[in-house]
């Protein structure tokens, strides 16, 4: 048998091979900016973990500022895309599980217009503009290196685990956040606290316990 086919009928092995050249791109970037930094939290870990962001620390009732060049190279705020609820993904072209997340957000930005999907390349400008022409993102990209981490870190990311998801309300509030590769049950269960919250049947904080424990 292949070593392929052999990663391929056991997934404990192919997550833990995927995990750990996440891990590898990610020591090999910061090395290229120059940053002694931790590396992040390996997809599983990151998932099995749930939040890396302090269980107990408090969620902004605002979007933080924050202010990154968009794939035109225009500086862009994160708050000029407020006024609905967000999904912001932290992604990386490096990491193979950013990567995967990548085609089902697009259709989730298209079939749920009731939420914006922002994403925040951690990475090399040129890097995300060329993965960008190919990948014909539907939803706004804003790039960042050292500043994509500053970014994170202000929603309690200090170890930059990717990819990494934060959820808003309308009104900019944090709703929660997401460590780790993103699945159709993570998306079905943010619509509907979405729903939920918009149409009044829940309130915030019922609405931040319900995505605190995402599976």
């Amino acid at each position: 048998m292949s070593q392929a086919g052999s990663l391929t009928k056991n997934p404990t092995l192919l997550t833990a091979v995927l995990s750990l050249a996440a891990i590898a791109g990610y020591v090999a970037y910061r090395l290229t900016i120059g940053g002694a930094e931790p590396a992040p939290v390996a997809p599983t870990a990151a998932a099995d973990a749930g939040h890396p962001d302090h269980e107990h620390a408090a969620l902004a009732d605002s979007l933080p500022e924050i202010v990154l060049d968009d794939l035109a190279g225009t500086p862009t705020a994160l708050s000029t895309h407020a006024g609905q609820p967000l999904l912001i993904n932290f992604w990386a072209t490096w990491c193979a599980p950013c990567l995967r997340e990548i085609p089902m957000l697009k259709r989730f930005h298209e079939e749920d217009p009731a939420i914006r999907v922002v994403g925040i390349a951690v990475d090399r400008f040129n890097d995300v503009v060329e993965y960008a022409a190919e990948m014909d993102f539907n939803y706004p990209v804003m790039v960042g290196q050292t500043a994509g981490m500053d970014a994170m870190a202000t929603f309690h990311n200090d170890a930059g685990a990717m990819p990494f998801s934060v959820f808003t309300a309308a009104d900019g509030a944090v709703l929660g956040t997401h460590a780790g590769e993103l699945h159709e049950e993570h998306l079905d269960i943010l619509s509907e606290t979405i729903e939920a919250l918009a149409t009044g049947s829940i309130d915030r904080e019922t609405a931040r316990e319900r995505l605190a424990e995402l599976p």
